[in-house]
C-alpha cells in the first residue's frame, strides 16, 4: 500500500527537494508552506507521517505540533531544524514528536526515520482498526431513522424476536434485511447463540447440499475432510437464508424436512444430528410471480411466511435520508480517515428527490464516493449533486467525476483516478499551459509537472506546451 507523507516548511526549495526524493521512493506527498495550511490539510486528508519545519512565519513546527496531536494523536511527526538547542529537541520530545534532525538534512537518515514511522503508524492503526471492527457500521448493525415506516419495523421486530417461528422479511435490494434479520436475532432468546448467514446466490447449486447440512470425509470426490453444514453451526441458534429464493427446489425440500423433523444428516453419514435452529429468510423477489413461475415450493412459503416484514424502500421514507446521510459520512469518516464529508440542505432536499433504486446501500455508495473525492468539504450544487443528474444536469467537474464509477479498489486509487481526471480536465483547459494551469489550481509548478510525468498525461491531437 501507498504510503502518504506531509512535508511542512516555509522555504520552497527544500519541500521541492524532499517531495522529488520521496516520490522517486513512491511515497505520495503533500507540501504546506506554513503550520496554518498543515493543520487545514490534515482535517482533510490523512497521512502517514510529517517531516516538519520548526522555525516557521505564523505559528511555529512546535505549536503546528500540538495542533496536529489534537486532530490525530497517533500521527508520527517528525520535527526539522537547523538552529535547534537541545532545549527545542527536549520540547519537541516531551510533545510526541517521533524524532528530531538537524539540517542540513541527511536524506538517508530521513528515509530511515520515514519508513520506521509509517511502519509503526500501520501496525497501530491496524491494532486500532481490529478493536473498533465490531463498532465501524453502525448502519449496517441498526435500522438507522425514526420516520413511521421504519418506526413500525421496529415495532414488529421487537413483537417478533421472542417467538421461535421463521419470519420472512422481504423488500428490495438494499433496503437492509440482513440488518433486520441480525436485529431479530440480538432481541430473541437465542442471542447469545451462533447467528449463522447462508447467501445462497454465492453458493453453487452443486456444492449447496454439502454447505447446508455438512459432509463426512470420501462423502464425494474432493471430500478430503469431514466438514460440518451451517445447521450444524447454527444449532440453538439461528439461521439465516439471504436471497431464499436462489435454493433449488431441490435444497427447498430438504430445508423443509430439516425444518419439520429438527435433525440434520451429513452427507456420507445415515446418523441424523440434532437441529434446533429458528429460519429467517430473505427475498427481494415478487414472490407470487416465483411461485407462478414454478421456482419456489408452496410447502415450502407457508412453512417459511409465518410472519412477514417488509423493508421500506428509501423513497418511502425520505425523511430518513438527513440522518442517514449524517451518519454515513461519519462512518465513511472513521474508516478511510480525516473530516466527515458535509451536506447542506439545498443538496439535501435534492438527494430526497432521489428515487435510489439501490436504496440505502446506494446512498452508502454514493457517500463513500462523496468522502474519497472530498474528505472534509461542504457538498452544494455547485459541486455536488445525486448521481442520477450526472447525465441530465449540466455539472462541474468534480461532480462529473463523482458521478462515474471509478475503477478502484483502494482509497489511494480512487484519489489518483480523480487527480488524473482532474488535472487532464484543468491542463485542457489552458491548452496545456504549465504556469496557467499551476496558478488556476493552486500547485506548484514543478508538482505539476512531476504529476503530469507520474500520471502518463498527453494533450488530446496537440503538443504540450
Amino acid at each position: 500500500m501507498t504510503s502518504r507523507i506531509m512535508i511542512v516548511d516555509d522555504e520552497q526549495p527544500i519541500r521541492e527537494s524532499l517531495q522529488g526524493l520521496f516520490e522517486d521512493e513512491e511515497y505520495l506527498v503533500v507540501c504546506a508552506a506554513s503550520g496554518e495550511e498543515a493543520i487545514a490539510r490534515l482535517r482533510k486528508q490523512p497521512v502517514d507521517c510529517v517531516l516538519l519545519d520548526i522555525w516557521m512565519p505564523g505559528i511555529d513546527g512546535l505549536e503546528t505540533l500540538s495542533r496536529i496531536r489534537q486532530v490525530d494523536e497517533g500521527l508520527p511527526v517528525i520535527m526539522m531544524s537547523g538552529h535547534a538547542t537541545i532545549d527545542t529537541a527536549v520540547r519537541a520530545t516531551r510533545q510526541g514528536a517521533f524524532d528530531f534532525v538537524e539540517k542540513p538534512l541527511s536524506f538517508d537518515r530521513l528515509s530511515i526515520l520515514v519508513r520506521n514511522a509509517v511502519q509503526k503508524r500501520r501496525l497501530e492503526q491496524e491494532n486500532s482498526d481490529l478493536k473498533r471492527q465490531e463498532h465501524l457500521h453502525q448502519s449496517r448493525q441498526e435500522l438507522i431513522g425514526s420516520s413511521k415506516a421504519i418506526a413500525e419495523v421496529k415495532s414488529l421486530i421487537g413483537r417478533v424476536a421472542q417467538s421461535e417461528s421463521p419470519v420472512l422479511i422481504l423488500g428490495e435490494h438494499g433496503t437492509g434485511k440482513a440488518v433486520a434479520a441480525r436485529l431479530l436475532h440480538a432481541a430473541s432468546r437465542r442471542k447469545d447463540k451462533p447467528f449463522v448467514e447462508v447467501n445462497t446466490a454465492s453458493v453453487p447449486a452443486n456444492r449447496m447440499d454439502s454447505e447446508l447440512f455438512g459432509h463426512e470425509k470420501g462423502a464425494f470426490t474432493g471430500a478430503l475432510h469431514s466438514q460440518r453444514g451451517r445447521f450444524e453451526a447454527a444449532h440453538t441458534g439461528t439461521l439465516f437464508f439471504d436471497e431464499v429464493t436462489e435454493l433449488s427446489l431441490s435444497a427447498q425440500a430438504k430445508v423443509l424436512r430439516v425444518m419439520q423433523e429438527r435433525s440434520v444428516q451429513r452427507l456420507g453419514n445415515p446418523a441424523q444430528l440434532p437441529c434446533n435452529v429458528r429460519l429467517i429468510a430473505a427475498s427481494a423477489s415478487d414472490l407470487e410471480r416465483v411461485l407462478r413461475d414454478g421456482q419456489l415450493r408452496e410447502d415450502f412459503y407457508y412453512r417459511l411466511n409465518v410472519v412477514s416484514i417488509h423493508m421500506p424502500a428509501l423513497r418511502e421514507r425520505k425523511e430518513d435520508i438527513p440522518l442517514l446521510v449524517e451518519t454515513l459520512a461519519r462512518e465513511q469518516a472513521r474508516e478511510l480517515g480525516g473530516e466527515p464529508v458535509r451536506f447542506t440542505p439545498a443538496v439535501l432536499a435534492e438527494l430526497a428527490g432521489y428515487r435510489w433504486p439501490g436504496n440505502v446501500r446506494e446512498l452508502r455508495n454514493y457517500i463513500e464516493r462523496c468522502h474519497i473525492l472530498m474528505p472534509g468539504e461542504e457538498m452544494n450544487t455547485a459541486n455536488m449533486l445525486p448521481p442520477d443528474q450526472a447525465v441530465t444536469q449540466p455539472r462541474g467537474h468534480v461532480a462529473a467525476v463523482a458521478g462515474s464509477s471509478i475503477d478502484a479498489e483502494t482509497f489511494h486509487e480512487a484519489r489518483e483516478a480523480f487527480e488524473r481526471s482532474f488535472l487532464l480536465q484543468k491542463l485542457e483547459q489552458h491548452e496545456w499551459n504549465i504556469s496557467r494551469t499551476a496558478a488556476d489550481i493552486g500547485m506548484e509548478r514543478s508538482q505539476l509537472h512531476r504529476k503530469i510525468k507520474s500520471f502518463a498525461l498527453m494533450p488530446v491531437q496537440k503538443d504540450m506546451l
